[in-house]
């Protein structure tokens, strides 16, 4: 399946952080013409996941004055 090479060839460049709707919009830059819920499905299928990172989270008040 080329179309799940790319996703994973995606994904390592992505460092694990393209999701669903990015990883469509690479995969459609590359030339494939595939759909998010295709996308996802393929991922979701053949495990592959992604990492999910946290926001910087204000800790005080003083950081804001």
């Amino acid at each position: 399946m080329v179309i799940l090479a790319d996703i994973r060839a995606q994904r390592r460049m992505s460092l694990q952080r393209y999701g669903q709707p990015r990883m469509t919009e690479e995969l459609q830059e590359l030339g494939n013409q595939v759909g998010q819920w295709h996308v996802g499905r393929l991922m979701r299928e053949n495990g592959v996941k992604i990492i999910k990172t946290q926001k910087h989270k204000v800790k005080s008040i003083k950081n804001l004055i």
